[in-house]
């Protein structure tokens, strides 16, 4: 498999703007890769991009008694669970109480705004979680599956979570659901309305990010000093220059004389692989095996996180990018790109369903398509 790479962005545009080998620094053709890269991936749902997630609901906690002062919970008789922090909520009597933090086994801290009323001493409680981290990488999703049931409720507005959770908050099945931002991070979580009363896995279908850009392969420390292959492992001489930001990574191998340049330049490089460790900061890890003699040239790029039906797109936009940031023939490159866009959706509508069952099984019977009424057509 061929991979289309960071470097071979940088690289076709040096050649299209008819530029030199000083070129590969300018902050121009990084910009305009940037932002065709970020444009692209995120223009449609790309089938490309569909994965499976999965979160593990925790089972609710009511051991002991509890006690507290101010926004300072004391348990005794138990022990808070590890998940007592960020996303618990603490359930006394109908009041309901966010969790900010958990800072023993025996204290758990609220919410400066969403405690409770007056200090309560030796009363039963209920401890459960509602919020779980969504992927790093999500996007969006569709709706969630338990382990029990086709579907996990309906989507529901933050603000209609809040009220629901507020005026009607049981346990058991997952009534509703929805997206908000994690507590706990920058990135997102889903909140279960009608709280889970046990352990279990809910499932869903999600579009993720593409793969963050980082090295194009022109950098210092992307081809410093030689390699040296054998088997899957790779070592760096002449230079200490891997970081672990360069798991994921491509590797490219070129030749003791030259390094590696696009499959189309005159020096092409030899072999590829995806870097699946960092080690060291002379020794990395690739996903195959091989063996290269010492002093071989190399460099390093990320990959282009695209579908091959997408790569011609992906290098339309850039074109676009960098005539929007020259300022210079826009409409014509924009043309060509909106051309190679269009292909690609409509590559993207057909490959997926090819061979797709009409018929699905689903947990109330059997569902299929309406068909005609005999005798119509």
């Amino acid at each position: 498999m061929s991979y289309l790479t960071y470097f071979d962005l940088v690289e076709s545009l040096i050649t299209g703007s008819f530029g030199g080998p000083q070129d590969a620094e300018q902050r121009d053709i990084r910009t305009a890769i940037h932002k065709a890269y970020a444009e692209l991936t995120q223009i449609r749902d790309w089938a490309y991009y569909h994965v499976h997630g999965r979160v593990i609901t925790d089972a609710p906690y009511g051991t002991g008694t509890v006690s507290s002062s101010g926004s300072t919970v004391t348990l005794t008789g138990g022990t808070w669970p590890s998940w007592a922090g960020t996303g618990a909520y603490l359930k006394v009597g109908e009041e309901i109480a966010k969790v900010a933090s958990r800072t023993s086994g025996s204290v758990i801290v609220l919410d400066s705004t969403l405690g409770l009323r007056a200090d309560v001493t030796g009363v039963g409680y209920t401890l459960y979680r509602s919020i779980y981290p969504l992927p790093s990488d999500f996007r969006n999703l569709d709706e969630p599956s338990s382990e029990y049931h086709w579907w996990s409720g309906l989507y529901v507005t933050p603000d209609q979570a809040m009220k629901l959770q507020r005026v009607n908050n049981t346990s058991g099945s997952p009534l509703h659901w929805t997206v908000i931002k994690d507590p706990a991070s920058s990135g997102w979580a889903i909140q279960l309305v009608g709280y889970p009363d046990r352990q279990e896995t809910i499932d869903f279908t999600y579009r993720r990010t593409a793969r963050p850009l980082r090295y194009s392969g022109h950098e210092p420390n992307s081809r410093a000093g030689t390699i040296a292959r054998t088997g899957a492992t790779v070592t760096l001489t002449g230079a200490t220059t891997f970081d672990t930001g360069m798991a994921g990574s491509i590797l490219r191998i070129g030749t003791t004389a030259n390094h590696p340049g696009p499959i189309e330049s005159l020096t092409p490089w030899v072999s590829e692989s995806v870097i699946t460790s960092v080690d060291s900061t002379t020794q990395v890890t690739t996903a195959d095996s091989g063996t290269v003699a010492g002093s071989t040239k190399y460099l390093i790029t990320d990959p282009i996180d695209v579908a091959p039906h997408m790569q011609q797109a992906m290098d339309s936009c850039c074109d676009y990018w960098l005539s929007r940031i020259r300022g210079r023939d826009v409409e014509k490159v924009f043309a060509m790109y909106q051309r190679d866009l269009r292909l690609a959706m409509e590559m993207d509508q057909l490959a997926p369903i090819s061979g797709r069952s009409d018929t699905i099984w689903h947990d109330g019977g059997w569902r299929s398509q309406l068909k005609p009424d005999q005798g119509t057509t």
